[in-house]
């Protein structure tokens, strides 16, 4: 595994109630434009987890992000390094209106264990909502406060994003 040095936390953005897996994921971010995806040359997740808190693999481990796939390295607090990506299924209301924290109780016991993981794996990682991103503050993903669920959790003040 390469190093990390940037766990970002993400929803898929969609209904809390839609069920669906990585097969989805990788159509939508791989499909053309034309085709109603979003034309990226790979996905834009490395793991996802479903509703029952199985945690998917969509890119292997050797293949961290280390080009800029989302814009995080824009502006004036840019973040530049390699970073993974985790979603999990969700973050949006039933109709997908309004970004809510729809984690269930699985989940939210997969994210755990992914981010204490990490820590464990990568001492210097920083764990970061994809809203904190200068670039991506607007988004409202992944519905919830990252910062705060990180301290209640009583991950290290050094592994939590401060911008």
């Amino acid at each position: 595994m390469k190093k990390a040095d940037y766990l970002i936390i993400q929803s898929t953005n969609t209904s809390e109630v839609k069920v669906f897996g990585k097969e989805e994921i990788i159509k939508k971010h791989t499909s053309s434009i034309r085709d109603g995806g979003f034309g990226w040359n790979r996905p834009g997740f490395d793991y996802l987890v479903l509703h029952d808190g199985t945690l998917q693999t969509i890119l292997n481990e050797v293949s961290p992000t280390s080009v800029d796939l989302w814009g995080i390295s824009e502006g004036k607090g840019g973040i530049i390094g390699t970073s993974k990506h985790i979603a999990y299924v969700g973050g949006r209301t039933l109709k997908e209106t309004w970004s809510k924290d729809s984690r269930t109780e699985h989940q939210i016991s997969t994210l755990e264990a992914v981010v204490k993981f990490y820590i464990l794996r990568f001492p210097n990682i920083i764990v970061l909502g994809m809203d904190e991103i200068e670039s991506k503050s607007m988004e409202e993903n992944p519905g919830f406060n990252v910062a705060e669920w990180l301290e209640k959790m009583g991950v290290p003040e050094q592994n939590i994003f401060k911008k």
